[in-house]
C-alpha cells in the first residue's frame, strides 16, 4: 500500500473516532470532549497538509488502492481509495474548514444542551465528506453520500425542540432523496453496462465504445448522475431546502452549507466530467446559470443575516455548476475552493455578530457594529469583497475564470448559449449589491436594536438564555475571531496566484487541468484510463489522432478534443473583456447598495427589489408550493395506491393461498381416518386404477 494511501486512511478514520468518542464518552470527558474532538480533527488536517504537499509537488501524481468488497463468483466488486491533485486539495478544504468550525464552536456553542453530541455530529459529517473525496468508485461515493445526508439531517435539526428546525431537517432530507434516486439510477445504468463502479474502468469502457445503448442513453445516464448534484448542491429546482437549513447552528452553516457538503455535488460532476456528452453539459450549464441568477435575486430582500448568505451560496454553487457545464472544469473547481474559505468566513462572521447581539438575526435591528466589533468587521469585509468579485481577492480570480468560460462557450455554441453568460453577468451585478446591502445594514449607521418591537418573537434564544440581552455589544472571544482571521487571510489573491487579475498564472489552475473526454475517442487515438484520469490531477492531456469519419465509435464522433480546445481558446480570448466588465459590475453593485442603503436613496433599489419580490413569489408559489408540495402529495397518493394494491392484490394472493390450503386440508382430512382397512381399500383402488389405465 503506497504511503500516501495509508495516511489518507488515517485522515478518513480519525473523524470517525471523534464521533465514537463523543457519542459514547463525551459527557464523561473534561469540557465534554470539545478540545479532544478539535484536536483529533487538527491531526487529520496536519496529515491532509502532508498528503497535499506531497501530491502537488509531483507531476502527474496519482495513487490508487483497491480491495475486493464482494465476490459474486463471475464478478468481483472492488472498492478503494484514489489520491490525485484534486483529492489532495479537497482534503485540505474539508479538514481545514472542519477544524476551524470545531475551534469556533468551542466559543459559539458554549452552554448549549447536547454540547458533546454536537461535536460528535461534526465528526461523522467530516468522516462522510472525506469518504466522498477519497473514494475511487461510484458505489462508495453513494454510500458516503447518504451518510452525509444523515449527518446533515442531524445537524440541521440539532435544535429539534423547535418546530421550524424539525421541519427544516425533514425537508432537506426528503428533497435530497429526490436527487439521490436519479443519482442511483445513473450509477445502475453504468453498472448494467460495464459490471463495475470504478471510475477508471468506466472511463475506459466508454472510450472503447462499449456503451452499447447509444449516445442518447449516455446523455440520460450523465443527467441522472447530475441529479445527485442538483439535490446535494441545491440547484434549481431542488434548491428550496438550503435556506431553511439555516435553522441549524451557525457554525454548521459554515461547514455544511457553505464549504463542504453542498460542494460535494460539484465535486461529483468533476469526477464524471469525462463521460458527459455535449447535450448533458448543455443541460448542466443552463441549470447552473439559472440557479446563479435566480438565487441572487431572492437574496436582495432577505432580512435574516444567514438567509442572505444561504441564497448567496445557492447562487455561487450555480456558478460552479455553470462552469462545469461550459467546460471551464479547472475554473469551477477553483471557485469551489476559494468559495469554501470566504463563504465559511462570512458564515462564521455572521455567527460572531449573532453571538454578540444575543442571537439577533434580523439585520433591520442591527447597525453600527463596525466600531464595536473591529476584528469581525475587518474579516467580514475581506470575505465580502472576495464574494463580490473585487480585484486582489480570490473570488475575483475564480469567478472571472468561469465567466470567461461562459463567454467562450457562447461563442462556440452559438446564439442560444448567450443566455448563459447573460445570466452569469447579471448575477455578478446582483452579488455585490445584496452583499453591500448586508454590509451597510449590519456594520454602518446607528444601531437599531431598540427599534425591534417588544412583542416580536425572539425564537433565536436557544440554550444561552437572555440574561445578557441588554448588555453592551462587544467583540467576540479569540476562540471565535482567530478562525475569522485565518479565513480572511485565505481570501487574498496571493494564496492562489501571484497575479491579482489572472488566476491562470497561479498554482491551482496549473495543477488542475481539464481532463480529456472519453466520449467519441477513436481506436487510433484511444488513451488509457490512467492517462485520462491523471489529467484531472494535473497531467498534460494527450491528444488522440484525428480520426476519419468512418473510424469513430458510433454516435459519439462529434465530441472530440478539438471542441475542448476551441472552448479553451475562446475563453482565453474573452478574458480581458470579462475582467473589465466584471470589475465594473462589482463596483457598480457596491455603489448602488451604498446609495440605496446608507444614503437612503431607495429609488435606486426599487428595480432590484421588484425583481426580488417577483422571483420570491415564483419561488414560494411554484417551487415551494407546486413543486415541493406536489412531490409530497404525489408521495402520499403513491403510498396510498401502493397500500391499496398491497392489501387487495398482495395480501389477497397470500390469503387466497391460505384459504386453498385450508380447503385442501379439509378434503384430505376425510381420508385420514386412522383405520388400516380404509388405507388398504384405497391402496387396492389405486392399484386397480393403474392396471386399468394400462389396459386402456
Amino acid at each position: 500500500m503506497p504511503d500516501l494511501i495509508q495516511y489518507s486512511i488515517y485522515i478518513l478514520l480519525l473523524p470517525l473516532l471523534s464521533f465514537a468518542v463523543q457519542i459514547f464518552f463525551g459527557k464523561k470527558l473534561p469540557r465534554n470532549g470539545d478540545f479532544l474532538a478539535t484536536g483529533i480533527i487538527a491531526v487529520s488536517l496536519g496529515l491532509s497538509l502532508y498528503v497535499a504537499f506531497s501530491a502537488l509537488g509531483q507531476e502527474n501524481f496519482q495513487q490508487e488502492w483497491n480491495f475486493t468488497w464482494a465476490n459474486l463468483g463471475t464478478m468481483e466488486i472492488k472498492l478503494g481509495i484514489l489520491i490525485d491533485k484534486v483529492t489532495a486539495v479537497m482534503l485540505i478544504v474539508v479538514t481545514g474548514i472542519s477544524f476551524l468550525v470545531h475551534f469556533f464552536s468551542i466559543g459559539y456553542m458554549a452552554g448549549e444542551p447536547r454540547y458533546e453530541r454536537y461535536f460528535g455530529y461534526l465528526g461523522i459529517f467530516t468522516f462522510s465528506m472525506l469518504g466522498i473525496v477519497l473514494s475511487n468508485n461510484l458505489f462508495a461515493i453513494y454510500c458516503f453520500w447518504e451518510l452525509v445526508g444523515l449527518a446533515s439531517y442531524l445537524l440541521i435539526g440539532f435544535y429539534f425542540e423547535r418546530d421550524s428546525a424539525a421541519a427544516a431537517q425533514k425537508k432537506a432530507f426528503m428533497l435530497n432523496r429526490v436527487g439521490d434516486i436519479g443519482f442511483w439510477i445513473g450509477i445502475l445504468m453504468l453498472f448494467a453496462q460495464f459490471q463495475t463502479f470504478n471510475y477508471q474502468e468506466i472511463y475506459q469502457n466508454i472510450g472503447e465504445g462499449k456503451f452499447t445503448w447509444g449516445e442518447g442513453w449516455l446523455t440520460v445516464a450523465g443527467v441522472l448522475l447530475f441529479m445527485g448534484c442538483v439535490g446535494k448542491s441545491a440547484q434549481f429546482p431542488l434548491h428550496t431546502w438550503l435556506p431553511d437549513a439555516m435553522e441549524g447552528p451557525t457554525p454548521v452553516s459554515a461547514l455544511i452549507h457553505a464549504a463542504t457538503m453542498v460542494a460535494a455535488g460539484v465535486y461529483l460532476v468533476a469526477r464524471v466530467f469525462v463521460i458527459l456528452t455535449p447535450d448533458a453539459l448543455a443541460i448542466i450549464a443552463v441549470i447552473g446559470a439559472v440557479t446563479a441568477f435566480f438565487a441572487a435575486t431572492i437574496a436582495i430582500t432577505q432580512n435574516d443575516i444567514k438567509r442572505v448568505l444561504a441564497y448567496s451560496t445557492l447562487s455561487q454553487l450555480g456558478y460552479m455548476v455553470m462552469g462545469m457545464g461550459v467546460g471551464a472544469f479547472a475554473a469551477a473547481l477553483f471557485h469551489l475552493v476559494t468559495h469554501a474559505f470566504f463563504k465559511a468566513g462570512l458564515f462564521l462572521g455572521s455567527g460572531s455578530v449573532i453571538h454578540a447581539t444575543h442571537h439577533e438575526q434580523d439585520m433591520r435591528y442591527m447597525g453600527g457594529l463596525m466600531k464595536k466589533m473591529p476584528i469581525t468587521f475587518a474579516t467580514f469585509t475581506i470575505c465580502l469583497f472576495a464574494l463580490a468579485g473585487l480585484p486582489l481577492f480570490t473570488g475575483f480570480l475564480s469567478k472571472d475564470a468561469i465567466l470567461a468560460g461562459a463567454v467562450g462557450y457562447a461563442n462556440v455554441e452559438g446564439s442560444w448559449a448567450m443566455l448563459i453568460p447573460v445570466l452569469g453577468f447579471s448575477a455578478a451585478l446582483l452579488t455585490p449589491f445584496y452583499m453591500g446591502r448586508q454590509w451597510f445594514m449590519v456594520f454602518f449607521g446607528a444601531n437599531r436594536a431598540d427599534e425591534k418591537p417588544a412583542s416580536a418573537d425572539d425564537h433565536h434564544h436557544h440554550g444561552h438564555g437572555d440574561n445578557h440581552h441588554h448588555s453592551e455589544i462587544h467583540e467576540s472571544a479569540p476562540v471565535m475571531t482567530i478562525p475569522l482571521v485565518i479565513l480572511a487571510a485565505m481570501s487574498f489573491f496571493f494564496v492562489f496566484s501571484p497575479n491579482p487579475l489572472d488566476g491562470e498564472k497561479g498554482w491551482f489552475m496549473n495543477a488542475v487541468k481539464t481532463p480529456e473526454t472519453k466520449v467519441g475517442i477513436t481506436k487510433e487515438g484511444l488513451q488509457s484510463a490512467a492517462q485520462v484520469f491523471s489529467a484531472i490531477g494535473g497531467g498534460e492531456p494527450i491528444a488522440p489522432e484525428t480520426p476519419h469519419a468512418d473510424e469513430t465509435h458510433s454516435g459519439t464522433a462529434h465530441f472530440k478534443d478539438l471542441r475542448q480546445q476551441k472552448l479553451a481558446e475562446a475563453s482565453h480570448h474573452a478574458h480581458g473583456t470579462v475582467v473589465t466588465l466584471s470589475i465594473s459590475l462589482a463596483l457598480l453593485g457596491l455603489v448602488l447598495a451604498y446609495l440605496a442603503y446608507l444614503k437612503n436613496m431607495g429609488a435606486i433599489a426599487s428595480p432590484f427589489v421588484l425583481l426580488s419580490k417577483m422571483m420570491n413569489w415564483f419561488n414560494d408559489t411554484f417551487m415551494e408550493g407546486a413543486f415541493v408540495k406536489g412531490i409530497g402529495n404525489l408521495g402520499v397518493k403513491l403510498s396510498s395506491f401502493i397500500g391499496g394494491f398491497d392489501k387487495l392484490v398482495v395480501d389477497g394472493i397470500v390469503n387466497l393461498s391460505a384459504t386453498l390450503v385450508q380447503i385442501g386440508g379439509l378434503l384430505f382430512r376425510k381420508l385420514q381416518t386412522g383405520r388400516v382397512q380404509t388405507y388398504i381399500a384405497l391402496l387396492l383402488i389405486a392399484v386397480i386404477g393403474y392396471f386399468v389405465s394400462k389396459l386402456v
